[in-house]
């Protein structure tokens, strides 16, 4: 069994922290344009580029950047 992201959850994050995306590109440098793609399921950001996002957001937990799907494996 292993875990994939399934959705991107940045747009409903930024809602529920009052900080925007454009404030998220300051304070990580990460381009608004890739925040975007981010957030429209447009590209799966790697773990770092999480990390780094889910600081910005003042998360607990970076996995609440994604919902999660468990791949079952035979």
């Amino acid at each position: 069994m292993r875990y994939e992201p399934d959705r991107c959850q940045l747009k409903l994050l930024y809602k529920q922290t009052g900080i925007s995306q454009r404030m998220v590109h300051i304070i990580t440098g990460i381009p608004e344009s890739q925040l975007s793609d981010y957030a429209n399921n447009r590209t799966v950001m790697g773990y770092g580029t999480a990390v780094t996002i889910a600081k910005a957001l003042k998360l607990d937990n970076n996995e609440e950047i994604y919902t999660w799907r468990i791949i079952e494996e035979s």
